[in-house]
């Protein structure tokens, strides 16, 4: 059972208190000085909004979670990594001011979800003989980290879409809203390496397969034999994968190059696209 006093270290905290904490810790005694002494307390807390005009919040600013499962530095970065991508797209005249919009629709779910969980964590494993009301059930960890589903208007939404906040890496399987999945390619590299400055349309080798892809955005065909199950792709088939890394568009069968240039407007916001219309 965890004492009061294992929980809440702060009260009453002496310099001598401080050092005998020390020596435990260490396990032996050794010449130490307390030089200072932070206050922190745990908390799992989670902004409202992400956006407010001009300003977004990201990291530390956006939510607070406890340190069991480790999960506020991947937060964070999950956070900028959304956001730095259509921050300088916007600001180069590459895409339309509506996606910044997407930011909040796409994050403050997986950030609230993350939250809790934490939470969850802490309240199991720290305090448990505190009680677990309110706690919502563990998911692994794997899930928070890499098996998030974001949806907003710059990502396409699918028709069996269960709606499912997290998935199972392997039950990821290219949909819309997930990371996309890596793949080992015949030059040694990771499909994840071809992600990081521009839309990417990956398409599956094959005969007669076309290449093309609008102005700004890059083209692979794909010549490994997992690619087209992974990423749940048919012959003639394509996928759009955004510069986080994250998939905004597929369609499993044949597609025309009008169908890629919508898409690329859509997951854009670009003027014409169904997004920028709605906003």
């Amino acid at each position: 059972m965890t004492q009061d006093s294992a929980v809440d270290v702060q009260s009453g905290l002496t310099e001598e208190r401080a050092l005998a904490l020390l020596r435990t810790a260490i396990g032996t005694d050794m010449p130490m000085e307390i030089v200072d002494v932070a206050n922190w307390r745990a908390e799992a807390t989670c902004a409202e909004r992400l956006r407010e005009g001009r300003v977004f919040l990201a990291g530390d600013a956006a939510h607070v979670v406890p340190p069991n499962g480790g999960f506020g530095g991947n937060t964070g970065i999950q956070d900028a990594h959304n956001l730095a991508w259509k921050l300088a797209a916007v600001v180069k005249g590459e895409a339309g001011p509506a996606l910044l919009d997407t930011y909040e629709a796409e994050r403050l779910p997986l950030c609230e979800l993350t939250v809790q969980q934490a939470y969850t964590r802490y309240a199991t494993r720290v305090v448990p003989e505190r009680g677990t009301d309110g706690v919502q059930p563990q998911i692994p960890d794997i899930e928070l980290e890499i098996g998030g589903v974001m949806r907003s208007a710059a990502i396409q939404r699918e028709e069996d879409d269960d709606g499912a906040l997290h998935l199972p890496a392997a039950a990821l399987g290219g949909r819309p809203g997930t990371r996309a999945p890596h793949v080992m390619l015949a030059d040694g590299r990771s499909t994840l390496d071809l992600f990081g400055s521009h839309l990417v349309v990956l398409r599956p080798a094959g005969d007669g397969v076309d290449d093309w892809a609008p102005p700004g955005v890059t083209s692979h065909v794909i010549d490994a034999e997992p690619f087209a199950e992974t990423y749940g792709l048919s012959a003639g088939g394509a996928t759009l994968v955004r510069p986080d890394g994250v998939i905004a568009w597929r369609s499993r069968g044949p597609v025309d190059r009008s169908e890629i240039a919508g898409a690329v407007e859509t997951a854009l916001a670009l003027e014409g696209s169904t997004m920028s219309q709605a906003s």
